[in-house]
């Protein structure tokens, strides 16, 4: 038996970018779905930027990052493990989550975080969270066609996102992001 040899895997990577810029570039760009993933790689920036506590902005922006950063790692190794995928891409060269992973899920844990001075609203947040991202949203983007499940369940993403928020509440406070003091019961 013989075994493909890192030329036919970068064959298969060019013939995959290939493919993958045709179709963003015939598909994706400039449809309905294209003008939303825009709108949701911005405007969520724009309404933290205006509304965000001014005194803890780094605090918050520091939690906010390492969400971003584990989000979009996870989401990476899920859509290589063809666990889930996404059909749409905002750019042609970046992973299609973009708008998710480095926008939305930061932004809402941020304002959830901003919001959580006891460690039961913590808890509260993150149940809500976690249930609007695996119940809500990740059904109405599989209805309008935006993500797709292959071998995973939405009750396997509400475990995931508490699980994860727990790790970055964890990281965060081990590295010294939260200035403002711990929680109070």
């Amino acid at each position: 038996m013989q075994y493909p040899t890192y030329d036919d895997v970068l064959q298969a990577r060019e013939r995959l970018r290939d493919v993958s810029a045709s179709h963003w570039y015939h598909e994706d760009l400039g449809s309905w779905q294209w003008w939303f993933l825009l709108l949701v790689s911005i405007v969520p920036w724009i309404v933290w930027r205006r509304y965000r506590d001014r005194n803890r902005s780094y605090e918050i922006l520091s939690y906010g990052f390492l969400w971003a950063s584990l989000a979009t790692s996870f989401d990476v190794i899920g859509g290589e493990l063809l666990l889930w995928g996404y059909p749409d891409k905002l750019l042609p060269m970046v992973p299609p989550m973009f708008p998710a992973d480095l926008t939305v899920i930061p932004v809402l844990y941020m304002w959830m975080y901003k919001w959580a001075s006891t460690a039961r609203k913590y808890f509260i947040g993150t149940l809500a969270l976690a249930f609007l991202f695996s119940f809500i949203i990740e059904p109405v983007f599989i209805f309008f066609h935006m993500f797709f499940l292959q071998h995973w369940k939405h009750i396997y993403s509400f475990f995931g996102f508490i699980i994860l928020s727990y790790v970055v509440l964890w990281i965060h406070r081990k590295a010294g992001g939260q200035v403002s003091g711990s929680f109070h019961e």
